[in-house]
């Protein structure tokens, strides 16, 4: 209804700015460049909304019919974008930028025109480039005025950003600019800074051929470059009773601490600060300290002051004042919660979500013995309505679940003192956890004990977890007489609900970028890389006769059988930028779990893999597929030992950052890895594509900052219970189908 209006705005303002290409002559550079050329055109026009041009645009015309209005003035304020009037002064300006970013990517005498088309309303800008020829580095250069620190920087010459024979590239200087920098300040030379290095660009060679000369020059003309030594480290505890303890002076071997009266064990201290006396002034050993005493999270601030001392010796020294602001001992949060989790009713095999409401209540005590441990414990009640056939509508709430959980956290690793002092660039922690969950429903009745031991190594993007121990019992009843019933011939639900022990042992990592400020793309990967449960357990049966069998010929333990399985997952996330209001997010889960040994043909359900549902494959219930493309009446297992599972997103900003609009599709299946009698259920490389579930939509998502609650509305492309050769579903959807086979999930949260 706006579009005709347009023009009329057009021709009172001036043609507005319709599009801008930039086409790049030579394809290699295109690739390389396109982007980074991109960022500098300084003039953008309107952008569009769901593929529709100039919405902005449209919605400030309209707002500007009424202007002396609330609703005039959100249009054009809120909604609404003024017209970007094409300006050619700006055009020059982007080119001006453009030249200056090739030659920092070593083409200096690129050659950029360009092309003004389009109707007399709406221009369109093509930009022009050919970059020519870059210049390469054909000879390098060190000129360095101190021999003692040339010959050190020459040590470490085969890490230097500036290479024979690569472009030449500012980047690469800056970077080599930050190498030699920490080179030299780990190596005793506190006064250096990276304003000392410089470099020479000698392009007269020929043959776009360069000469780069690094440079490090003295400080004076007649001064050099001193090594520091650590005179001594002072470490200071900050409290507002700090005044009646002046005296409260402590001499250990490395620093000298004045507790102030906090009840620390020094010794906790000791193991944190690496900087000894005497020793060469390195910035990585001052950094590591910073970050060890920051992550015993029992300081509010960390302060670390390095200065050079008075002393008139013949060797330079800094002195080390250490300043910790101690946190609150004893902290809480309490965290109400509106809650929906995935549902499959086992009678009926129908599956949907339940909603519900929950409370979180979280407490700490800080440095409870004196060591930096924390203990936290964390109560959890929730309440849910499960909902679907033959399930009584009264209560309303007819689904509970209690879980306490108990956690001890050590600022180091317990037992392995000399990994602990070897690995001083990451921030270590042991964790013993303990919990224990109650759950009720229509279904059963269930009691979770867990307890584990876990050993953490953290580093700034990746993370090692190993855990040595993981011991959970299993105890589940029946709380539905059909489903009771139904079980005595029914393999899956004897498995579901007997009474289990698993032990087991876990190795994993985490690797993300996402805090890197400086990136924006970013990467997620989470592997379990392996989780290997009963071999010791059954080791020790077997060794010393312990345990008896069942009528099945397995082991059991206490009259509990135990598990033993091999399982590997892994999770890995990439979320690229495309521009400042759109963002690309893409995932691959795959996973495998294989049984063997005292449980050969099932792994413990609450170790299996379901799919489908908010946060897997959207248009298909919670675990309403697979395994494979096994699907009878009455089925009611749909987990499995293979998953494999893909999923790509579209994120796009909709309104002012708070509304959030997606289009996505997923994509993946659950298999079993041994043949249990069910035709097309178990795992092929052959044939498993045939069996991927398919699905696509779109969302909307409410970006609250420290919440996201999101609605996404998806219908299946290709469904594997269907017989083969008419799995394709999309082509047989008309409106009225199409909005029948539409399933919505609420979610809080992006998905992935």
């Amino acid at each position: 209804m706006q579009a005709c209006n347009l023009p009329k705005l057009a021709r009172k303002e001036g043609a507005f700015l319709y599009k801008n290409q930039i086409i790049i002559k030579e394809k290699k550079e295109a690739r390389l460049f396109s982007s980074g050329i991109d960022a500098y055109i300084k003039q953008r026009p309107n952008k569009k909304l769901l593929g529709i041009n100039r919405f902005g645009l449209r919605m400030y015309k309209l707002g500007m019919g009424i202007p002396n209005s609330w609703i005039g003035r959100n249009l054009q304020i809120k909604l609404g974008e003024a017209p970007i009037i094409l300006d050619t002064s700006l055009i020059e300006v982007s080119i001006k930028g453009m030249r200056s970013y090739l030659k920092t990517q070593g083409y200096f005498y690129p050659s950029i025109s360009y092309e003004v088309l389009g109707e007399i309303h709406k221009k369109e800008v093509i930009y022009k480039v050919s970059t020519g020829a870059p210049y390469h580095i054909y000879r390098i250069e060190q000129h360095i005025a101190d021999r003692f620190i040339d010959s050190l920087v020459r040590t470490q010459n085969e890490f230097s950003h500036i290479r024979l024979g690569n472009p030449l590239n500012f980047e690469n200087m800056l970077k080599e600019k930050n190498r030699v920098n920490e080179q030299l300040r780990n190596n005793g030379y506190f006064a250096f800074n990276k304003d000392f290095v410089s470099f020479d660009v000698d392009t007269n060679m020929g043959d776009f051929h360069t000469l780069v000369g690094i440079n490090i020059n003295n400080p004076a003309d007649f001064k050099r470059f001193a090594t520091y030594t650590i005179k001594d480290i002072r470490v200071e505890i900050e409290n507002e009773d700090s005044l009646k303890y002046k005296l409260d002076s402590l001499h250990f071997s490395n620093f000298i601490y004045k507790p102030n009266g906090f009840p620390l064990n020094p010794n906790i201290l000791d193991r944190a600060v690496l900087l000894q006396p005497n020793k060469l002034f390195k910035i990585e050993t001052s950094n590591a300290t910073f970050n060890r005493l920051n992550d015993l999270q029992i300081f509010r601030s960390v302060n670390m002051n390095a200065f050079p001392s008075n002393e008139n010796t013949d060797t330079p020294s800094v002195r080390y004042l250490i300043k910790l602001q101690p946190a609150k001992k004893y902290d809480y949060t309490i965290e109400p919660q509106a809650i929906t989790s995935d549902q499959s009713n086992l009678v009926t095999g129908s599956s949907g979500r339940n909603y519900g409401l929950a409370s979180q209540i979280t407490l700490a005590d800080k440095n409870i013995f004196h060591n930096a441990e924390i203990l936290q414990l964390t109560y959890r009640i929730s309440i849910e309505a499960q909902r679907g056939a033959n399930i009584p509508k009264n209560p309303f709430f007819n689904s509970y679940e209690s879980n306490l959980t108990a956690m001890l956290i050590f600022p180091k690793l317990l037992f392995l003192p000399a990994l602990d002092h070897k690995w001083t660039k990451s921030t270590n922690k042991s964790v013993l956890a303990a919990s224990n969950i109650y759950e009720k429903n229509v279904n059963w009745i269930r009691n979770v004990y867990a307890v584990g031991f876990t050993w953490q190594k953290n580093q700034k993007y990746f993370n090692q977890y190993f855990s040595p121990f993981e011991l959970s019992f299993i105890r589940t009843q029946f709380n539905n007489k059909e489903l009771e019933l139904t079980s005595k011939n029914d393999p899956y639900l004897q498995s579901v609900f007997s009474n289990n022990l698993i032990t087991s042992a876990k190795y994993g990592f985490i690797f993300n970028n996402q805090s890197d400020i400086r990136k924006k793309h970013y990467t997620f990967i989470k592997w379990d890389i392996l989780e290997l449960a009963g071999t010791l357990l059954d080791l020790a049966c077997k060794s010393f006769n312990l345990g008896s069998k069942d009528s099945s010929g397995n082991t059991t333990l206490f009259g509990v059988q135990y598990f033993q399985y091999a399982k590997t997952f892994v999770d890995m996330r990439y979320n690229r930028y495309l521009d400042e209001n759109d963002r690309l997010a893409g995932r691959l889960a795959v996973g495998v779990a294989m049984p063997f040994g005292n449980s050969p043909n099932y792994v413990p359900f609450d170790r299996r893999f379901f799919t489908g549902g908010a946060n897997s494959i959207r248009a298909f219930l919670p675990r309403s597929i697979g395994p494979g493309s096994y699907d009878t009446i009455g089925n009611l297992d749909r987990s499995g030992d293979v998953r494999i599972e893909a999923n790509v997103e579209l994120r796009f900003n909709i309104y002012n950052k708070f509304i959030e609009g997606a289009i996505f599709v997923d994509a993946g299946n659950i298999w079993r890895i041994k043949e249990d009698g069910r035709k097309d259920a178990v795992f092929h490389l052959n044939t498993f594509y045939q069996q991927l579930a398919i699905g696509t939509g779109a969302g909307i998502r409410l970006n609250l900052d420290f919440l996201i609650i999101r609605v996404d509305a998806s219908f299946p492309i290709m469904d594997p219970r269907k017989p083969m050769g008419s799995r394709y579903i999309l082509n047989k959807y008309d409106p009225a189908l199409l909005w029948q086979n539409t399933i919505f999930n609420f979610g809080v949260g992006y998905p992935f």
